[in-house]
């Protein structure tokens, strides 16, 4: 049987943390946005995974407002990009993590399928489709949530 674990049994297993405070919620934890990349040319998919090979993308550097600023903005047009987390979450039960759009990325005009994983590693990242009108993200945003599923 399954049941859904609290924001703090989740910060406890997570590192990368921006802010727990503002991160964790009653069943969730807030993911930030660590780097972002535009995916230039397609990848390679077999049953075996012998022939199998990552899509090609290049890393997006963030640009500041004014050099005051200690965090940067990406500025990202309409597509696809690939974007990774700061955040780490390792578990010594059996768990699924559930890995959601946040909702302020979606009525930002952006989404991202959700993902159901493990654990979450600095390998694991989530495919951002961004709309016709583009998306401004800032260093550290929160663009994704974490429910977490124990496998009891």
């Amino acid at each position: 049987m399954s049941s859904l674990m609290i924001g703090e049994d989740i910060v406890a297993a997570c590192s990368g943390l921006i802010s727990a405070k503002k991160q964790q919620g009653p069943f969730s934890l807030d993911l930030t946005v660590k780097e972002i990349s535009k995916v230039s040319s397609g990848g390679a998919l077999d049953f075996g995974g012998g022939e199998f090979s990552q899509a090609a993308a290049t890393i997006l550097e963030p640009e500041k407002k004014s050099a005051e600023e200690p965090y940067g903005w990406w500025k990202l047009g309409p597509g696809v990009y690939l974007l990774s987390f700061n955040e780490t979450i390792q578990f010594q039960q059996p768990a699924i993590i559930v890995i959601l759009p946040h909702s302020r990325l979606v009525a930002a005009g952006a989404s991202h399928a959700p993902i159901a994983i493990e654990n979450l590693d600095k390998d694991v990242c989530v495919l951002l489709q961004v709309g016709s009108e583009g998306l401004s993200v800032k260093q550290n945003a929160r663009v994704s949530t974490a429910i977490v599923l124990n496998a009891k």
